[in-house]
């Protein structure tokens, strides 16, 4: 009998100190003597043999390792869409077929002349993580008339229907969270390089007031590269600015292309979105054959441009 009471209390006593180490495991480091000890100890010896013992448990999230980085969202996807309209203006030299003239016709000049009134651009980005890819495509049907030509021309109008897509891929070198008032803009400061190409496509007619009209439709690629940055200002405000130099004699001798814009952030249907304005510049200097083949596209278009984006 005293054998069976005996063990019994050792029972009892082994598993209320496993109910109590649980319970204190996080307040008593390992190793560090408890304060309390002597008073626990004290407590066990008025241990009520018929309270239930307390159920041992034992907590995996000790284990966790709380440095471990989880698999990258899907957030890490960017899109930014944008289209806007070009207040186009012409400067510079165009020739086809052994006749060359000088243009310089600002927006007002070429509203009176075109079939359409504006030029009409987008541009689409997808991106995940640094790497991305990119679209930009304008067309225009634009044209100026009486153009002083050469010595014995009047005047020559000019004609032109265009196309010119830039396209490549882009590389994230860095994106920071803006501090101050910027911090709460949905955009972070980002610099983005990008390389690719340009494609053009015109349709070229002049009409001399005393010969024949002379027309060419001609196609060309060059490679660009060229940098992009994105800039906070305040909270509802940014700055974005790209531009790009190419050419490089694979058929142009040179182009390049600037575009510089201010944008109002907003929500749209729960989505972000801005409007913007600022000015857009191409400029490329092509030369092909000659005689009766000449053809001669040295020009910068350029003009203030009004658009919109959607970015997520």
């Amino acid at each position: 009998m005293t054998y069976g009471t005996t063990a019994l209390t050792v029972a009892c006593v082994i598993t209320a100190g496993m109910a109590g180490t649980a319970a204190n495991a996080d307040a008593t480091p390992r190793g560090v003597t408890d304060p309390g000890a002597d008073a626990q100890s004290s407590a066990r010896d008025g241990l009520d043999l018929d309270a239930p013992a307390q159920p041992f448990e034992l907590n995996f999230g000790a284990f966790q390792d709380d440095s471990t980085e989880s698999p990258s969202p899907a957030s890490d996807w960017r899109v930014d869409y944008n289209t806007w309209i070009w207040m186009l203006g012409v400067d510079g030299d165009i020739g086809a077929r052994d006749l060359t003239t000088n243009v310089s016709a600002d927006f007002g000049d070429i509203l009176d002349a075109s079939d359409s009134l504006f030029a009409f651009s987008g541009r689409l980005e997808i991106a995940r993580n640094r790497w991305g890819g990119f679209i930009d495509g304008t067309y225009a049907n634009i044209g100026v008339d009486d153009v002083s030509g050469p010595v014995g021309f009047t005047a020559i109008d000019v004609t032109v229907e265009a196309v010119v897509i830039d396209f490549g891929a882009t590389y994230r070198i860095g994106e920071w969270t803006p501090s101050g008032e910027a911090a709460r803009n949905a955009r972070d400061t980002t610099l983005d390089l990008y390389a690719g190409g340009r494609y053009n496509n015109l349709d070229l007619e002049l009409d001399p007031t005393r010969l024949a009209a002379r027309s060419r439709d001609i196609d060309w690629f060059d490679p660009i590269v060229g940098g992009k940055l994105v800039l906070p200002i305040n909270e509802k405000w940014h700055i974005r600015a790209n531009g790009d130099i190419g050419g490089f004699g694979v058929e142009s001798d040179f182009t390049w292309s600037m575009t510089a814009v201010m944008g109002y952030d907003f929500l749209l249907f729960d989505r972000n979105a801005s409007v913007f304005f600022g000015y857009r510049a191409i400029g490329s200097d092509f030369t092909e054959g000659g005689g009766s083949e000449q053809f001669t596209w040295n020009v910068v278009y350029h003009g203030p441009i009004l658009g919109f984006s959607l970015f997520f």
